[in-house]
């Protein structure tokens, strides 16, 4: 069985990226962000601290059902913005089952993706409990419009070990400043010759 990371920071085409080699490679995608909204729905939370335990358990099911998945024998991508701290965590995993597994990581210009950050917000293109809203559900008359700094962008994200995120398996680093440059059939070429 393989698997198929797909990692880096916020605003670099993760998950479109993902769709395409799913659609090619025919295999299923898990993705923390999804976990996480179901979350959101089915718990809430009350504060900021609540959120970042939101976060924290999207981390431990994303990690247990791929587990799972791979030691039935299937292969599957799973997408996440793993930081430095998790690169024990899915080593374990990896070294448990015994997958072949590549690692693809997404990166760009900061100062590009922190504006299509904040675009996507704009356009309320996701949840709304990846905002900087203080408790899910909303509440009549919160205000969903606060955009993030760059500043807290490089905090958050560019300063917070998301880089240094690194697995004894193959590597793939890729400039997703813009990721309609990325050629995906040339990139499940390299995939499927990196898993013989």
């Amino acid at each position: 069985m393989n698997l198929i990371i797909i990692a880096g920071l916020p605003a670099t085409g993760k998950t479109t990226l993902s769709k395409k080699l799913a659609e090619r490679l025919h295999l299923p995608i898990l993705e923390k962000d999804e976990i996480k909204e179901e979350l959101f729905e089915t718990v809430g939370f009350a504060s900021p601290e609540d959120r970042r335990a939101l976060d924290r358990a999207a981390n431990a099911v994303l990690l247990r059902c791929t587990e799972n998945i791979l030691s039935g024998g299937n292969s599957l991508i799973i997408i996440n913005n793993f930081d430095k701290a998790m690169s024990g965590r899915v080593q374990e995993m990896i070294d448990r089952t015994g997958c072949k597994c590549v690692l693809i990581f997404l990166n760009g210009d900061g100062d590009i993706l922190h504006k299509r950050y904040v675009e996507r917000d704009r356009r309320k293109a996701r949840h709304p409990g990846h905002t900087f809203i203080p408790h899910y559900p909303i509440r009549p008359g919160d205000d969903l419009n606060q955009e993030m700094s760059r500043q807290y962008f490089a905090d958050r994200f560019e300063k917070a070990g998301m880089g240094e995120f690194t697995l004894d398996v193959p590597r793939i680093d890729l400039d997703a400043t813009y990721p309609d440059t990325i050629d995906a059939d040339a990139l499940t070429r390299q995939i499927e010759e990196i898993l013989k």
